[in-house]
């Protein structure tokens, strides 16, 4: 005879498994599916959920699912922020906004040089007091957070930077004219600085330089004076087909280019109705280097006082014969407002592109 208390013990359900009983590889299978949104309050669930949510194995599980598009990350001089403050770009079809990350806690160098890996943004050098850097930081875009890392073996200003292996070059900007001090190397892989070779610190410009007198370095173009080098952010190289690259920028409010190899600019037609106000103008490549992001500011007076804008349009191209490159404007409209009049020229600073999972 079966008794009350054998029913009710073959009535219980099996007691769950627990979730941090799963196999590393399946457990990072389930979070790489969870929405940016929900990632935050997922990493306060457990120290061991945190870490996991800010991994890099998190990251390359994501892109191995299809789970990733690129995002925009902008660094903007404004005059509501005493210090120059990091966007990122919200790509949300018809809400694209600017949305501001935690500040910099650190002082912010003037000129620092910006390179993407990942999701992960690095801050290299820079000028602090008119006195060149050795310090690096790093942010994380999946946490937000800001990170120092080891330091150089020279300060450097206005240097040049590429990815390539998972190490970061870092050619130029230092004080010193000697060969073996004007390029240095960071792996990614054991954090530590080496000095390149005169060989390969010599070789990597020559291999980059794609633009007459210019230097293409990380997808951004540089200026080069000697051994000097000045990030040209108005300027912006697009592929616009495979392996056929040229030039972009603003000119009198019109959105202008020319081949990678030459030096004739032309307008670019098709965007005519595109209102770009003659200041305040930079340019940002976009979706692997074959669109750009034009930005602007407007002032304008309200009954309660002056309000300022910046404006973001999306440009892609299509190349026409020989002398016509037509543009089409994907979206265009005011992603950030604040109170005031914000006549500061110089409040396009830098840019990052990274790949990062679906909002």
């Amino acid at each position: 005879m079966v008794t009350t208390e054998e029913t009710r013990k073959s009535s219980e359900s099996p007691a769950p498994t627990s979730f941090s009983s799963l196999p590393y590889d399946v457990t990072l299978n389930i979070l790489a599916r969870i929405t940016r949104l929900h990632r935050r309050t997922l990493s306060l669930v457990s120290k061991n959920f945190g870490s996991l949510v800010a991994s890099r194995e998190l990251h390359v599980t994501r892109t191995l699912i299809g789970k990733t598009e690129n995002y925009m990350y902008v660094c903007l001089k404004t005059r509501k922020n005493s210090e120059p403050r990091w966007f990122m770009l919200a790509s949300t079809p018809n809400q694209q906004k600017l949305i501001p990350i935690p500040p910099f806690p650190y002082e912010y160098p003037e000129s620092p040089t910006i390179v993407s890996v990942d999701s992960e943004i690095y801050l290299i050098g820079g000028f602090l007091k008119d006195e060149r850097r050795r310090k690096v930081f790093l942010l994380d875009c999946q946490s937000h957070q800001w990170h120092t890392l080891p330091e150089m073996r020279i300060p450097r200003g206005k240097s040049a930077a590429e990815v390539i292996n998972s190490k970061i070059y870092v050619i130029g900007g230092c004080k010193s004219d000697k060969i073996e001090n004007w390029g240095e190397v960071y792996d990614l892989k054991t954090q530590t600085w080496e000095q390149l070779s005169s060989s390969t610190t010599m070789h990597l410009p020559t291999q980059k330089s794609t633009v007459p007198g210019g230097l293409v370095i990380g997808g951004k173009l540089y200026g080069m004076d000697g051994l000097k080098f000045n990030f040209l952010k108005d300027i912006c190289l697009v592929e616009i087909e495979s392996n056929v690259f040229c030039q972009i920028s603003v000119y009198n409010g019109k959105v202008t280019w020319c081949d990678a190899n030459k030096d004739v600019w032309r307008n670019v037609t098709g965007l005519e109705g595109l209102y770009i106000p003659n200041r305040f103008v930079s340019v940002a490549n976009l979706c692997g280097g074959r669109r750009v992001t034009v930005w602007w500011k407007k002032e304008k007076f309200l009954s309660v006082g002056w309000e300022t804008e910046i404006w973001c349009a999306e440009v892609s191209f299509e190349r026409h014969g020989v002398e016509e490159l037509q543009g089409v404007v994907e979206w265009s409209k005011s992603v950030f407002t604040f109170d005031g009049c914000d006549f500061c020229f110089d409040f396009f600073l830098n840019y990052a592109i990274l790949n990062l999972a679906f909002i």
